[in-house]
């Protein structure tokens, strides 16, 4: 499974739907979501600042992870960032491969 975190906000249309529905029904239409997609919701919770509210989800995939937000996003009731979570064991694999790479950086080519 990959974690995703998607950092949202309402629309003012959006905004006075989950105040009508009360947000509690939000989370729940966000976890019928991603579970009928074979996901878990790990979190959602409702925020200060520059955003409105974090959903973070497990899915199998890419895709399917950005299948969710896709649906949402296209409601026009919401607009969003998706970040996908990358383990550390991943990181490191990167970073070996990083260590051995080969680049010329720009202005120290031979002339």
């Amino acid at each position: 499974m990959t974690t995703f975190v998607y950092l949202g906000n309402y629309t003012p249309d959006g905004l006075k739907g989950a105040m009508q529905d009360g947000f509690e029904a939000r989370v729940s239409a966000v976890r019928e979501l991603i579970e009928a997609h074979g996901g878990e919701l790990v979190k959602m919770g409702f925020c200060m600042g520059d955003f409105d509210f974090i959903i973070v989800f497990d899915i199998a995939d890419r895709k399917a992870g950005l299948l969710a937000p896709m649906i949402a996003g296209a409601s026009g009731t919401v607009s969003g960032s998706t970040i996908e979570l990358i383990p550390a064991s991943e990181m490191s694999e990167i970073a070996n491969m990083a260590r051995v790479a080969q680049f010329k950086v720009a202005g120290t080519a031979s002339k």
